[in-house]
């Protein structure tokens, strides 16, 4: 092939006749492909606040415009009823614009997704599709179409792009350049936004775009799925017949040391630096911290520990994935374990890490179920990391598997033996009796599970007790509210009890809730006379706020 435009003829049978179909040219499906990523971008960025705008129609419009265009540059003649759904498509789509009633707008909004759906299905079809001797020929090229939105993409990919991987015009050197800076590019785009938000510290070392973690996550699936879908949509409409000779297999994307290398390596690099810029709060201390990031330790506690769950998060189905991507060869599997454990390693020391960082938010805050629920999970992936070097890293894959799940299961069963719930009321009570100073939110331990009301009691009226002492009570309205909450939960007027009595009680019977009432019953009349006391109290200072 010479050029763009040329194609080689295929002769298809249809009904009899011989019918001559283009297969596809050398720039098709890089030229899909780029048509779908963009259509997607450009969705995301003109959708955002909804199909309900003049942004709607302007897009199908792109749309319309680049298949039609893809069409004419592969040697394809856009029939005229595939010409007929396309403008359709776009009248439909100014409905979105045009009217307001939501019932209208999403009867237009179907349209113009059928007609582009039926378009497709027109331009790769040498037969009328509307018009087709028996109503099943429609349904059945109406459905083929969405099937190819739905997986096209794939084969677009992994086999149209294989097939002609040695068509492309450019030399193996700029795309081995191009591909290792993607990988490069994305691992440090993605892990560094992540550890830039979980540390101001390494966030004052490094240069990145400040990316808020949950935009950028949303913004990519987005983005990845509208690819997947116009990509698949656009094969089956060019592509999806016009190679169908050929019968070219599927192949699977392997990764090979340049590969490899340049994912760990840049790996290592980010984590290394977050390692060192660690170093600093941990030596430093508070002085350091304020005169790196103007932050106080209390202020720092806060921030970062969840963005260092999701690293660990995801770079162990990295690792598994690149391992399984691997090309034969056993100096490849070697450079991959070699790779691999100073990563593994780094991200032990950013798990003990973020447990530094928990014991601090402890110290100032206090403990609480969402921060225990990921702190326990952080350990399971610690596990997971090393039984993952234990066996992938070693050629054992086949244990991987019955590791991960057995260890998830125990870890949930440790978890009903010890009760979370418990845990962080027996932390935040031992705290405040360790340094009177520490506040005690018996609000939120009010709102534990029924395993921790005796703690709860205990410190509620302990509190109301050392209010009783006090000439001033700071907070009789939190302390009232704190009350009722607890006796409406447990009480003796509570639903939870008054559904003890009903017939058939059993059915709803729980261990914990049972436990809460119990506790609440023993010491029911001393919680009453404390509510009383504390909702007069926060009366008298009603006024005075």
């Amino acid at each position: 092939m010479t050029s763009d435009a040329q194609t080689l003829p295929a002769v298809r049978r249809a009904g009899g006749a011989r019918i001559e179909r283009p297969v596809l040219c050398p720039t098709l499906v890089p030229a899909t492909l780029g048509l779908a990523f963009s259509l997607a971008l450009s969705a995301d960025t003109l959708l955002r606040d909804g199909l309900g705008g003049a942004a709607f129609p302007v897009w199908v419009a792109m749309t319309v415009v680049g298949l039609a265009w893809l069409a004419w540059r592969a040697g394809l003649s856009v029939s005229r009823e595939a010409a007929g759904w396309l403008a359709a498509a776009v009248f439909f789509s100014f409905g979105l614009a045009w009217r307001d009633s939501e019932v209208l707008q999403a009867f237009d909004f179907l349209a113009t997704f059928g007609t582009l759906l039926l378009a497709a299905a027109s331009l790769d079809s040498p037969h009328a599709v509307l018009f087709a001797p028996r109503l099943r020929t429609t349904a059945r090229a109406a459905l083929s179409s969405l099937g190819s939105a739905a997986s096209g993409f794939a084969h677009l990919v992994f086999r149209d792009a294989a097939a002609h991987h040695d068509s492309k015009r450019w030399s193996v050197v700029g795309q081995r350049t191009l591909r290792i800076a993607l990988v490069a590019a994305a691992l440090t785009l993605i892990f560094g936004s992540l550890l830039s938000s979980a540390d101001p510290i390494f966030a004052s070392f490094v240069a990145l775009p400040s990316l808020d973690a949950s935009a950028l996550l949303r913004h990519t699936l987005v983005v990845v799925l509208l690819t997947w879908g116009i990509g698949g949509w656009a094969r089956g409409a060019l592509i999806e017949k016009t190679d169908s000779a050929n019968g070219v297999g599927v192949r699977t994307w392997q990764l090979d040391t340049l590969d490899i290398t340049t994912a760990f390596v840049t790996l290592i690099v980010l984590f290394g630096g977050f390692i060192v810029a660690q170093l600093g709060w941990l030596f430093g201390g508070e002085a350091f911290l304020r005169a790196r990031t103007g932050l106080t330790a209390a202020t720092y506690a806060r921030k970062g520990f969840f963005q260092m769950v999701w690293v660990v998060a995801l770079v162990i189905p990295l690792l598994v994935a690149t391992r399984s991507a691997l090309r034969p060869g056993r100096a490849l599997a070697r450079r991959h374990t070699a790779l691999a454990l100073p990563v593994v390693a780094l991200l032990g020391a950013i798990i003990l890490s973020a447990a530094l960082r928990m014991r601090l938010y402890v110290h100032y805050y206090g403990l609480s179920t969402d921060r225990v629920y990921p702190l326990v999970f952080m350990a399971w992936l610690g596990f997971v990391l090393v039984w993952l070097s234990a066996t992938t890293l070693r050629g054992r894959s086949q244990h991987l598997g019955p590791g991960i799940v057995l260890s998830a299961l125990g870890t949930l069963a440790g978890l009903n033996v010890v009760v979370p719930d418990v845990v962080v009321a027996r932390v935040n009570v031992a705290r405040s009796i360790a340094d009177v100073g520490l506040p005690l939110d018996s609000q939120y331990l009010s709102s534990l599970s029924g395993e921790a009301a005796e703690w709860a009691v205990q410190a509620i009226l302990d509190d109301a007790r050392r209010a009783r002492a006090t000439p001033v009570d700071q907070h009789p309205l939190n302390r009232c509210a704190t009350l009722n909450g607890l006796l409406g939960r447990w009480g003796a007027i509570s639903p939870v009890r008054a559904s003890r009595t009903q017939p058939g009680a059993w059915r709803s019977w729980n261990a914990g809730e049972a436990h809460a009432l119990r506790v609440v019953a023993r010491r029911e009349a001393e919680l009453e006379a404390a509510q009383r006391e504390a909702c007069v109290r926060a009366k008298v200072a009603a006024p005075q706020g």
